[in-house]
């Protein structure tokens, strides 16, 4: 009797059926599909708080070179003193200037200010040239989200995630010749040397934001244009002082990618995070603000001074 019903369970002792195989791959396939969104909303909050805290690094060495030298860095300087007869500038930018300030200071001693970044040039003997310093990666400033060129820069250079904030500009990649007005808390300056009456001769103070520093934007994030468009990779450069480059504006809205505008486009804020973009205050704070804002809020948090009532979302 004990053989018959070991023998009886043996019997019934058998694999998965096709169909129970196929449902069972079935489920499996649909948890998957189920957790997978929920797996990259992990990572991508994950990049998104690493974006913050990068940003945020970036935002405190400005004010930190601000206590040393109680003025913020300029944007770029387009002229060096004593250096009237070169009209391409240095474009020496905020970013190598703040450093010091992000243990960095290696870098920013061997950066010859007085040279543009393709200089190979190496008149201190140090052994290193503002071209080779153009290709180092900075990982400060760079956000995890954003993909990175999909073909070489030009001089190889290195790319930025972070720009600062000029103001309300249009953003038009060659318009020194102009001389506009840069309304934003960090701001290009035009050597009083090579033009007499040329605007913004000094960089802004602590002072100058009379608009609230938690009401105006000091950073905000870049990508990187398409490659073909055109015939480039426009982004986010730390050692190119230029507008576009390393520095930004609320001319467009951000997180816009119609190229077609032109090249003011390219100075236009923008990000790969889902949803909006994380911009600093000049009180050193950062933010996730949502894509859509309202355009007057956004050009109105953009100016030190315009003398706008304002709450950023």
């Amino acid at each position: 009797m004990g053989i018959r019903i070991a023998c009886a369970v043996r019997r019934r002792c058998r694999g998965f059926t096709l169909v129970e195989l196929l449902v069972v791959i079935a489920i499996i396939g649909v948890l998957v599909a189920l957790l997978l969104p929920a797996v990259q909303a992990a990572r991508e909050a994950a990049r998104r708080m690493s974006c913050t805290s990068k940003m945020k690094q970036v935002a405190l060495a400005t004010h930190n070179f601000h206590d040393t030298y109680l003025k913020f860095p300029y944007a770029t300087l387009d002229y060096q003193p004593g250096r009237e007869s070169d009209t391409t500038g240095t474009w020496y930018t905020a970013h190598i200037q703040i450093m010091p300030f992000m243990e960095g200071d290696a870098l920013a001693r061997r950066w010859d200010p007085t040279k543009p970044r393709g200089s190979t040039d190496d008149t201190d003997g140090d052994g290193f040239t503002n071209a080779m310093l153009t290709q180092m990666k900075i990982p400060v400033y760079t956000c995890p989200t954003m993909t990175p060129p999909s073909e070489p820069l030009t001089e190889n250079r290195s790319p930025s995630s972070y720009i600062f904030s000029a103001g309300t500009h249009d953003g038009q990649l060659y318009a020194y010749g102009t001389e506009p007005v840069w309304n934003g808390a960090i701001i290009p300056l035009k050597n009083e040397v090579k033009t007499a009456t040329a605007l913004n001769t000094q960089p802004t103070k602590m002072r100058d934001i009379t608009d609230g520093t938690s009401n105006t934007l000091f950073l905000g994030e870049s990508d990187f244009a398409p490659a073909g468009r055109p015939s480039k990779v426009y982004g986010g450069l730390w050692q190119y002082g230029y507008i576009g480059y390393s520095m930004g504006t609320t001319y467009h809205p951000f997180n816009k990618h119609d190229w077609a505008v032109g090249t003011s486009m390219y100075s236009a804020f923008r990000s790969q995070h889902p949803g909006g973009a994380n911009f600093a205050l000049a009180d050193g704070s950062v933010r996730f603000v949502a894509q859509g804002l309202d355009n007057t809020i956004y050009q109105a948090a953009a100016t030190r001074d315009g003398g706008e009532a304002l709450t950023l979302p």
